[in-house]
């Protein structure tokens, strides 16, 4: 599988980081846009038809793997803690939030495609949309 950089990917207008949920659902397949995601998400695939979907849409240059620098992911751990969502959330959880924040910085437009209550809790306080996938995800935040 190839491993990009951020020099690598064009960065642009609109950027869509996908969790594992995304890859397990076939969102990955559904999505016109080309797509980024972490190699922590690439490690927890390890069924048959979710390998095969990863195959694809990487053959078919419409994934981009990329790792957060560390800057965002200290960020990420901050923000996780401020917010009591440590314990809630895993390392790839962290990871693709921490190239959710960092592309921020990048494109025009930010969306972290996950069904996970969690991860969509964080990323709201920091202002990174959502792409819901099967579940209808979060309507309100509470403090």
């Amino acid at each position: 599988m190839k491993d990009y950089s951020q020099d690598y990917y064009h960065i642009g207008e609109r950027c869509i980081i996908l969790d594992t949920g995304a890859i397990f659902s076939g969102f990955v397949l559904s999505n016109l846009d080309k797509s980024i995601t972490v190699p922590s998400v690439i490690q927890e695939v390890k069924d048959e038809p979710s390998k095969n979907i990863l195959n694809i849409v990487v053959n078919a240059d419409k994934l981009t793997i990329i790792n957060p620098d560390k800057e965002f992911l200290s960020k990420i751990i901050e923000e996780a803690k401020k917010w009591k969502l440590s314990n809630k959330l895993s390392k790839t959880d962290l990871d693709v939030l921490a190239l959710s924040l960092q592309l921020k910085e990048k494109c025009k437009e930010v969306y972290l495609a996950t069904d996970d209550y969690s991860i969509q809790k964080l990323a709201i306080k920091l202002g990174i949309r959502i792409i819901k996938i099967k579940y209808r995800g979060i309507r309100e935040l509470k403090k």
